[in-house]
């Protein structure tokens, strides 16, 4: 007779599991691994961001006009073009004068606007909604507007004459002496609906019995806000410092709608030159990649700088509390 070998009762005469149910359960992630979930933005960044910075940096070292035509082997000649092109000096020269403006513009529009509509206006909802509208409506539906204010029959001119300033009307887009004002203050109206919705929102974070012992010791708005609230705000000021000059290097569609970086290149930015650069007849895409190039080295490295800036501040800062309380 055949012995038969008696099972314990498990699940359809299955052996059981060993290793404990509990603490094997306990093991089992409840999730998949979290790499899979970022895989397909990691493709999309590397794939079409990097690979083409570093397509750029290649292309830089070519004469090349683009499609069929013979791709010739420059060197860093593209770079010295660069760099001895007046036309580049003066988008450098406007990119700054714009980012220091505008930028100032900004934070005092901002911070003023912020404070004053976290005290009690009337109907400060309504204006909250004016400030912001420049900020969500695109450049391209805003560009024909501005170009009829400020044309030599516009809005702008207008005005000049009917308060009996006529002299002083001229054509502020079609000349260069005038054309990068234009430009500047464009930039500087829709940039302070951003400056204020950051400094609002940093405003509500502020401690109220700060400022409550702040006037108890007699100290007014002006002082509250400048001695008390804006040390409080400073990293908005520092990450609109870095945002600013993002935007004045890449700037395009405001300058390219307005004035197309003229005339003559008075309102040329490295974003109008290197589009011209690969849209004229002559186009030698070399170029334009090197134009790229410097000025993705110029964006990153002005932001690492500010950055390395306010750590040694904040740092600086930190000590001076810990000795004072030493």
């Amino acid at each position: 007779m055949t012995s038969t070998t008696e099972r314990p009762l498990g699940s359809m005469g299955r052996a059981p599991h060993r290793g404990g149910g509990a603490n094997a359960r306990r093991r089992t992630p409840l999730l998949p691994g979290g790499f899979r979930w970022i895989l397909p933005g990691l493709i999309v960044s590397v794939g079409l961001i990097y690979y083409s910075i570093v397509y750029s940096g290649y292309l830089s070292f070519f004469d090349w006009g683009g499609g069929r035509q013979r791709m010739t082997p420059v060197g860093i000649d593209n770079y010295v073009d660069a760099f001895t092109d007046p036309v580049f000096w003066t988008a450098i020269r406007n990119t700054v004068i714009y980012f220091v403006v505008v930028f100032v513009v900004q934070v005092i529009g901002g911070v003023l606007f912020a404070a004053a509509l976290h005290s009690r206006v009337f109907l400060a909802n309504v204006y909250k909604i004016i400030i912001v509208i420049p900020v969500v409506v695109a450049p391209a539906t805003l560009a024909p507007a501005h170009i009829q204010v400020w044309q030599s029959n516009g809005a702008v001119n207008a005005i000049l004459e009917s308060i009996g300033l006529g002299a002083l009307a001229q054509s502020w887009i079609g000349q260069s002496t005038t054309s990068l004002l234009v430009v500047v203050l464009v930039g500087c109206w829709g940039s302070i609906g951003f400056g204020f919705i950051l400094y609002y929102g940093a405003m509500t974070q502020v401690d109220p019995e700060m400022i409550e012992a702040g006037r108890m010791d007699g100290a007014g708005n002006f002082r509250i806000l400048f001695s008390l609230v804006l040390p409080s705000v400073r990293p908005i000021t520092i990450s609109l410092a870095i945002l600013n000059l993002i935007t004045a290097l890449k700037l395009f569609d405001n300058v390219w709608l307005i004035t197309q970086g003229g005339p003559a290149n008075s309102s040329a930015f490295l974003g109008t030159m290197i589009y011209s650069e690969t849209s004229s007849s002559d186009r030698n895409l070399g170029y334009a990649s090197a134009l790229s190039i410097i000025l993705l080295v110029i964006a990153v490295a002005t932001s690492v700088v500010v950055q390395l800036r306010s750590r040694e501040r904040q740092s600086k800062e930190i000590r001076e509390v810990v000795a004072d309380r030493v």
